[in-house]
């Protein structure tokens, strides 16, 4: 019987360990333990919930004060966890699809649309990837975000701008919608803003506070404001 019931936590343990070589290292009892102080309301949360989404695959986290509205244009993937006081708008033409281990940390503002009349495009994070606290994400054209990658605390990504008038000044009726693209296994630093139209090639580098306004190619290492190429 002892037996049985360690085989049976074994495998609840290893369906919501991260994918990682440190996470798999870590044993399960302490793992569990883990979990208990930091993801038991959570979890008890998101399997209360987790049937008013489009699709949610359990365990789904779900931290308190959470605001979510539109859900049923939400997919989660396998062990999701959306950090306490977070807001999210999924009013979108295309949803708002996470993969599987994604984590947006507490604080997170997501926001697809102001108004019915125009709403975004759509938001797609990939597997593995850990988004910090606070991050504001504005879905105003479509934005993705690869797989494996890490995104630091206050950043902003805003898929959205407002259009030039004739006379040079920035429109307050239309806008522009190009959308930012992030590829896989990127890293960005605490306080990065990335503007409409950007596009970051797989494994970027970008340092805290960068102000990214146009595109890099994969494997780059960037900083400052506005964004330019590191050497070395």
């Amino acid at each position: 019987m002892l037996s049985i019931a360690s085989s049976t936590l074994n495998k609840v343990i290893n369906r919501v360990r991260p994918r990682s070589d440190a996470a798999a290292s870590v044993a399960a009892p302490v793992l569990l333990g883990w979990y208990l102080r930091k993801g038991l309301a959570p979890v008890i949360r998101g399997s209360v919930t987790f049937w008013l989404y489009r699709r949610a695959r359990l365990p789904l986290f779900v931290g308190r004060g959470t605001s979510i509205s539109y859900r049923r244009q939400i997919y989660f993937g396998k062990s999701c966890f959306v950090g306490a006081r977070s807001t999210i708008n999924a009013f979108s033409e295309k949803g708002i699809h996470f993969g599987d281990h994604v984590t947006l940390r507490e604080n997170a503002w997501i926001q697809c649309s102001s108004h019915p009349s125009a709403p975004g495009i759509g938001l797609r994070i990939g597997d593995g990837t850990y988004i910090g606290p606070s991050v504001v994400l504005g879905v105003g054209g479509p934005i993705t975000i690869g797989a494996n990658c890490q995104i630091g605390a206050n950043v902003t990504i805003i898929a959205e701008n407002h259009a030039i008038e004739p006379d040079g000044m920035p429109s307050s009726t239309r806008v522009v919608r190009v959308g930012v693209q992030i590829g896989n296994d990127c890293w960005l630093g605490h306080g990065v803003s990335l503007l409409d139209g950007v596009v970051l090639g797989k494994g970027c580098i970008v340092g805290a506070g960068a102000v990214v306004t146009k595109s890099f190619p994969a494997g780059s290492k960037i900083a400052g404001v506005p964004a330019r190429l590191l050497n070395g």
